[in-house]
């Protein structure tokens, strides 16, 4: 039996009704297994970034339970988050996934960088290595780790917010509009690795607004309707693209 490594018991944010066009989600449950993609659906709107936002401590919980790996914490900042093994690839890449003035070599060390100083000092030689792996790894088309970040092409530019997350090495992984303004190739890149995640056991939480790409990627779908819970489907019941939209409106 899968272990759960991800529950939601009847969250809710601290109010109730919308905030910038978005509703606020209200009794949220759901649960993340290990080596499973869950995806979340729902028209824009529906309150999907804001319920990730909540998880990852960037939107407060107004009352409800989280549970990583069947202990009960609290999570009050994304440095919480990431203390509990959580990574998250925003649906920003530019304003809040990078810092585009910035290295890549920087932006791949951003989570990682407290955790390699000698004496105070930072261990360049370290995070230029680590770096260098993952442009290797992700295939980044780049002139190298010194090169800025606003310099890259958008499906480069979003391996290097994908490498920065994996350096972590995290069990929960949130990705939100991953695949967004990237070409065919870089597409297949992400979803392949996604797969290979997956493959490791990770626990992914997916959110898209190309359905075929949910439908295609998870092995459940919730879905979010008004900021609530309004059905969950499973990948090997026959569902559709028309199915989904159906529900969702």
């Amino acid at each position: 039996m899968a272990m759960c490594v991800l529950e939601l018991k009847d969250i809710s944010g601290v109010k109730e009704g919308m905030l910038n066009n978005a509703y606020i989600p209200q009794h949220v449950s759901l649960k993340v297994e290990e080596g499973e993609v869950l995806g979340i659906a729902g028209l824009v709107g529906a309150g999907r970034t804001e319920l990730v936002r909540m998880i990852f401590g960037e939107m407060p919980i107004g009352s409800g339970e989280i549970f990583v790996q069947g202990e009960k914490v609290q999570i009050k900042s994304s440095r919480d988050a990431i203390k509990l093994g959580m990574a998250w690839v925003t649906e920003d890449r530019k304003q809040e996934g990078l810092i585009l003035e910035d290295t890549l070599v920087r932006n791949l060390s951003l989570p990682t960088v407290h955790k390699h100083r000698k004496a105070g000092i930072i261990d360049d030689n370290f995070l230029t290595k680590m770096s260098e792996e993952y442009i290797q790894k992700l295939k980044v088309k780049t002139t190298g780790g010194l090169q800025k970040a606003k310099n890259l092409s958008g499906g480069n530019q979003q391996k290097i917010v994908l490498g920065k997350w994996l350096s972590t090495n995290p069990k929960i992984l949130i990705l939100d509009e991953p695949t967004r303004g990237i070409d065919v190739g870089t597409k297949a890149a992400i979803y392949q690795l996604i797969m290979q995640m997956k493959e490791e056991g990770k626990s992914i939480l997916l959110i898209s607004e190309e359905l075929q790409e949910l439908i295609g990627m998870s092995d459940r779908i919730v879905l979010l309707r008004d900021g609530a819970v309004s059905g969950e489907f499973l990948r090997n019941e026959g569902l559709t693209e028309a199915k989904l939209i159906q529900k969702m409106i």
